[in-house]
């Protein structure tokens, strides 16, 4: 389980969980997120992601649909089972508008695609952080 914290954890910070095997298509976005208080937890497999989510609070998952160990609509069905909150983010490599419907029906709040946007994390980021 690898930990990039952007800057120290103040109060008012939050917790993105990346599930992924590939951690380096969100660069980018750890780039342009540098200067806010977000926590970054990676993990590459269903199973570490259980046990993460288990360990601490997350406010935010982003979870791949191709994991090595299960399907990443199937985590996210376990994931909401086990969260009183939080936000699922699915994300796949190429759209595919079947498994956006999975998506859904196994309770992902938002579904996108590689490469995940920054603007939408900030904008998510202010109005965590707001409340």
């Amino acid at each position: 389980m690898e930990s990039i914290s952007t800057k120290s954890r103040p109060l008012e910070s939050m917790t993105v969980a990346v599930v992924d095997q590939h951690a380096d298509d969100y660069a980018d976005l750890l780039n342009s997120t540098q200067k806010s208080s977000i926590h970054w937890q990676f993990v590459s497999t269903g199973h570490e992601a259980l046990r993460l989510a288990r360990m601490q609070p997350v406010d935010l998952w982003m979870v791949n649909t191709q994991l090595p160990d299960m399907s990443g609509l199937d985590l996210c069905t376990m994931l909401k089972s086990q969260l009183v909150q939080g936000v699922i983010y699915v994300v796949t490599d190429e759209y595919n508008e079947q498994i956006e419907r999975e998506a859904r029906i196994c309770g992902a709040t938002l579904f996108g695609c590689k490469p995940v946007q920054p603007g939408w994390i900030d904008h998510f980021c202010m109005e965590k952080l707001s409340h």
